[in-house]
C-alpha cells in the first residue's frame, strides 16, 4: 500500500517508502487489502489544503510525509459507506475542509483503492441515471404545467446547479419527488449542508428562502406522482430546514395528496423533533419516516445537532408513531469512523433501533471536517471499525434492512 500525494497544482503522485494508513476518529490504521474497496468509477478525488499525509511506523506511530506535500482523500458516490478517515496532520491555522465525506485512498498494485464498503445498489440510484441531457427540458415541462409555483423554479436549481438526484427525478416524473417545505430549522447541525451558521465554511447548497403553500406542495406532488414511474413524494429535502416545523401546511398537503393518490407512498425526512406533529401528519395519510441520527447518546448527539426544544426522547417517539400506525421506519445513521463503531454506540444504537422497530437502517458516511468534529465531540473510546459495526448491527437487528436509500413502502428491492 503506498500512500497518495498531491502536489498544490492539482496533481497527485505516489509516495514510496512509506506505510499508507487511515484514520478510526484519531487512531491511526495501517491498511490492509481487506480493508479496501477499487475505487468506484463515480468516486472524486481532492486535495485537502492545510492538511498533509501521514505514514504509520512498525510500532503504529506516525510518520509525517513532508510539509511539500498536501493529502489526498475520496469522496465516494451514493451507495457506498466509508470505513476510515484520510490519515492526516492539519497545519497551523488550516482552514475548516468543505462539506464531504472524506475517505482514506492509497495505491496498491497500481490501482487506486479507498477504504469502504458497497452498502446498496438499488436501480433507482445509479449514477448513470442521472445527468441525462432531457433534463432541461423536463424542467421547462414542469414550468409549462405548474405556472406560478415557486417549487418549480427552486428544484430547477438543485437539478441543474446542485445536480440533485431527487430533483432530477422530480422533473423526470419518476421514482421519489421532493417536496421540500421549510426555510426554518430547530436544530444548528455542524454538517448542515444547507446553512452554516458560523460562515466558517460555505454551505454546499443554498437553504430555500420561501415557505411553499400547501397548494403549491399538492400540485407538485400530484404533477411528478401522474408520471408512469413515479412511486413516491417526500418533504424533508437538503435544501430545507426541518419539516415538521410547517405543521399545518404538510398536514393540509398530506391529507389532500393520500386522496389524489391513495397508492403512493408519502414520506418525510426528519430530525424526529415533534412527535406531536409527526403524529397528525399520520393520521393524514404520511406511511413512511426516515429519522437521522448520529447517536443515541446525549453527550455526542447534543454537540452535533445542537438542538432547540427537543431531545432523544422525541426522536424514539417519532419512529414509534410512525410503526404504531403501520407505516415504515428508516434510521439515517449518520456514521463516522471513530464515533458509530464505538461499543457503546452500538448498543445505543441497537436498543434505539427495536424501541422504534426500524425497519431499515441507512448507513450515511457523515460529510463533515472530520478534524472538526472531532474537536467539537467529547473523547471516546477506540472503536471496533466500521466493517465491524455493520456487521453487528446486521446480526443483532434480524429482519432489519440495511442500505442507503428509502424504498416506497412494500418494496422489498
Amino acid at each position: 500500500m503506498r500512500i497518495v500525494g498531491g502536489r498544490p497544482d492539482g496533481s497527485i503522485e505516489i509516495l514510496d517508502g512509506f506505510r499508507a494508513a487511515g484514520r478510526n476518529g484519531h487512531e491511526l490504521v495501517a491498511l490492509g487489502i481487506d480493508d479496501l474497496l477499487p475505487l468506484p468509477e463515480e468516486a472524486t478525488l481532492t486535495h485537502l489544503p492545510g492538511r498533509h499525509p501521514v505514514a504509520v511506523a512498525s510500532d503504529g506511530s506516525a510518520v509525517e510525509t513532508g510539509d511539500e506535500w498536501l493529502a489526498v482523500a475520496a469522496v465516494l458516490p451514493v451507495g457506498h459507506l466509508r470505513t476510515l478517515l484520510p490519515a492526516t496532520v492539519r497545519a497551523p491555522g488550516a482552514h475548516r475542509l468543505p462539506l464531504f465525506g472524506y475517505t482514506a485512498v492509497v495505491e496498491h498494485d497500481g490501482d487506486l483503492m479507498c477504504a469502504a464498503l458497497r452498502t446498496d445498489s438499488f436501480a433507482w440510484w445509479e449514477p448513470a441515471r442521472y445527468g441525462r441531457s432531457d433534463l432541461p427540458a423536463a424542467v421547462e415541462a414542469a414550468r409549462r404545467a405548474l405556472p406560478g409555483n415557486r417549487l418549480v423554479d427552486h428544484l430547477a436549481h438543485c437539478a441543474l446547479a446542485n445536480r440533485c438526484y431527487t430533483a432530477q427525478n422530480t422533473f423526470h416524473r419518476r421514482y421519489e419527488g421532493a417536496l421540500p417545505a421549510s426555510p426554518a430549522c430547530n436544530a444548528d447541525c455542524l454538517g448542515c449542508i444547507s446553512l452554516q451558521s458560523d460562515g466558517a465554511v460555505p454551505a454546499p447548497q443554498e437553504r430555500m428562502r420561501f415557505a411553499p403553500t400547501a397548494d403549491e406542495l399538492v400540485s407538485l406532488a400530484d404533477w411528478h406522482l401522474g408520471g408512469v414511474e413515479a412511486a413516491m413524494v417526500s418533504f424533508g429535502q437538503g435544501c430545507e430546514g426541518e419539516a415538521l416545523t410547517r405543521d399545518d401546511a404538510l398536514v393540509e398537503a398530506t391529507r389532500r395528496i393520500r386522496v389524489m393518490h391513495p397508492e403512493a407512498t408519502i414520506h418525510v425526512n426528519s430530525n424526529g423533533s415533534k412527535p406531536h406533529i409527526l403524529e397528525r401528519l399520520i393520521e393524514a395519510g404520511l406511511n413512511s419516516v426516515r429519522i437521522s441520527a448520529i447517536s443515541f447518546h446525549d453527550a455526542v448527539f447534543r454537540p452535533y445537532y445542537r438542538p432547540v426544544g427537543y431531545d432523544l426522547d422525541d426522536v424514539v417517539a417519532c419512529g414509534r408513531l410512525m410503526h404504531e400506525s403501520g407505516g415504515r421506519v428508516c434510521l439515517n445513521l449518520l456514521t463516522f469512523p471513530g464515533v458509530t463503531d464505538v461499543t457503546s454506540e452500538i448498543d445505543a444504537t441497537v436498543t434505539a433501533c427495536r424501541a422504534m422497530a426500524v425497519d431499515q437502517v441507512q448507513w450515511r458516511s457523515l460529510n463533515v471536517d472530520h478534524d472538526w468534529l472531532l474537536d467539537v465531540l467529547p473523547p471516546l473510546p477506540s472503536g471496533v471499525g466500521m466493517r465491524v459495526a455493520h456487521e453487528r448491527l446486521r446480526d443483532r437487528l434480524p429482519g432489519v434492512e440495511h442500505g442507503n436509500f428509502t424504498r416506497p413502502v412494500g418494496a422489498l428491492v
